[in-house]
């Protein structure tokens, strides 16, 4: 457990930006321009990378990549972030070349719609900069954080002294291991062995609001990077559009690097473009390379091109409501092949939310265990207590090779965290209990001590209106083809049908539920019409 530092509907587009250059250069564009024409303090790099590692002033070398560091609407704009690398990864001075910019965006199988850029404006030596740097330390992630701090030790002295750094890792909780610094006291701060063992749970979201208000007080550009391999699985009352909403009071920007594909890359990816950043996603084989990756995020605050494209013409290519657009990245360089890059834009705002919520993990059928919990706990109760009006479901689950008890072990389970709550100074009123058993364990097969403590769990689900909180069970099914087929004849019904996977006499079972019901009154009127189209339950949850 680290310690506190306490303080619907979305379209999506993928967006590929291809440049032709003309790399016809005049020895007078050139005259007086060196290495600060760059990112301040960047010396050119002599060794080969994808990402940007430094800066030059040599004419003779070709554009090698583009690539987009984050878009954002402005009026009637979508303007861009984008810098033209060479083969080193210098980031090269626009001013010597002939842009011409335009962006081909494409949904599904349609043709796709290049759009012209409308202007391109050269960005350089923005102002002194404050970035938050976010590494998931939580017990699913493993030993990545330490590997990820050592990364950030290496990269932070060639970041520009002007800006200021934080370095921050989390689990359900949050450790500082630097304020927001010059640069060079930050590395100092990045030492592996400072980094706790992995534990807890994930609160990505939560830890994104800390970087934010780290961040307020501070001018100039603003921006959090968070590092992570885990789901968001302990963010109580924190969804997306807080994040969002918070972000862009701040006019900050979000980054996501999302290390190996476990978790779950559509929340990451909508906060990321929603705030003018983008979503990396590297292989646990690339995390050497998280250092680059953040390192050309903090240069992209200041050194850039800042392309526009009219923003009518590129959602008008949305294919109505479809939750995503689609696109073949095209390489249009005239003068040189390059590599284009393609990024993945919001169209509209949405709120993604950890629900239910995982607020404590137990090693055995006690309450040991629960005060590594505490600070997770408290600030529930604390926003129970600040709104009287908030409501939650307390539910228990035990592992599969609890045999005996489930039910009773799993409500027991539960039934610690109310008390803990209520002890607090939570209403009785405000929590109901209920158990799961061992029916909903995250993990059918325990491979290790790590995926039984997540299935030793006890969860918490807001009942609010607005999350349609309540379903209804109709029936049980051995196969995840029956269990298609269920969902859409309940459908064909006119009501609203999912599936879920639970485990039965330690077999996988799938339940069928219709949901929609904000209200309980609704749930029981919802039961009583399945029932008269002779469901096999009508279990209200």
């Amino acid at each position: 457990m680290l310690h506190s530092l306490r303080d619907g509907r979305c379209s999506l587009l993928v967006v590929a930006f291809a440049a032709a250059v003309s790399l016809a250069v005049s020895p007078s564009q050139v005259a007086g321009q060196d290495v600060l024409t760059g990112p301040t303090g960047f010396a050119p790099s002599t060794l080969r990378s994808s990402y940007l590692r430094g800066a030059t002033t040599d004419t003779t070398l070709r554009p090698h990549t583009l690539r987009i560091l984050g878009t954002q609407r402005v009026g009637d704009d979508l303007q861009a972030r984008v810098v033209v690398l060479d083969s080193l990864g210098n980031i090269l001075p626009a001013a010597t070349m002939n842009m011409s910019l335009s962006a081909v965006v494409k949904c599904r199988d349609a043709a796709p719609t290049r759009i012209a850029a409308t202007s391109t404006e050269d960005v350089r030596g923005g102002s002194r900069g404050s970035t938050v740097i976010l590494c998931d330390n939580s017990l699913l992630a493993g030993t990545t954080a330490r590997t990820v701090v050592a990364s950030l030790r290496d990269i932070l002295p060639t970041v520009p002294e002007r800006d200021s750094v934080a370095v921050v890792v989390f689990d359900h909780d949050v450790l500082e291991l630097s304020p927001l610094a010059p640069p060079s006291a930050a590395a100092v701060a990045c030492a592996p062995e400072a980094v706790p063992e992995p534990d807890g749970l994930c609160a990505s979201f939560a830890a994104l609001r800390t970087g934010l208000a780290m961040t307020a007080e501070h001018e100039g550009p603003r921006t959090v990077i968070l590092v992570t391999s885990s789901d968001d699985n302990a963010s109580f009352s924190t969804t997306t559009g807080d994040i969002v909403r918070r972000a862009r009071e701040l006019e900050a920007t979000i980054h996501v690097v999302r290390i190996g594909t476990q978790s779950r890359a559509f929340p990451y990816r909508y906060v990321s473009s929603s705030t003018g950043g983008r979503l990396t996603t590297l292989s646990l084989d690339q995390l050497g390379d998280v250092g680059a990756v953040v390192r050309e995020m903090i240069f992209g605050t200041s050194s850039y091109l800042n392309v526009r494209f009219p923003f009518a013409a590129v959602s008008a290519a949305s294919c109505g409501e479809s939750a995503w657009l689609m696109c073949n990245v095209e390489d249009l360089a005239v003068a040189t092949p390059m590599r284009s890059d393609s990024i993945s834009i919001a169209l509209s705002d949405l709120t993604y939310r950890t629900s239910p919520t995982i607020i404590a993990t137990f090693a055995d059928t006690t309450e040991v265990g629960l005060q590594n919990f505490y600070p997770l706990l408290a600030s529930m109760a604390e926003e129970m207590m600040t709104d009287s009006t908030l409501r939650i479901e307390l539910i228990g689950h035990v592992s599969d090779d609890i045999t005996s008890n489930a039910d009773v072990r799993a409500r027991e389970r539960a039934g610690y965290v109310r008390d803990f709550l209520n002890a607090y100074g939570v209403r009785k009123h405000q929590m109901t209990v209920r158990s799961d058993g061992s029916r909903r364990p995250l993990y059918f097969f325990q491979n290790d001590g790590t995926q039984r403590l997540m299935n030793n769990r006890v969860e918490a689900r807001i009942l609010a209106p607005d999350l349609y909180p309540f379903t209804i069970t109709v029936d049980q099914v051995e196969t995840e083809e029956m269990a298609y087929d269920e969902v859409r004849r309940w459908e064909q019904r006119s009501f609203k049908a999912f599936f879920e996977l639970v485990v039965v006499d330690r077999a996988p079972v799938y339940r069928i539920k219709l949901w929609g019901y904000q209200t309980l009154d609704e749930a029981r009127k919802g039961a009583a019409s399945a029932k008269k189209l002779k469901a096999k339950s009508a279990i209200i949850e």
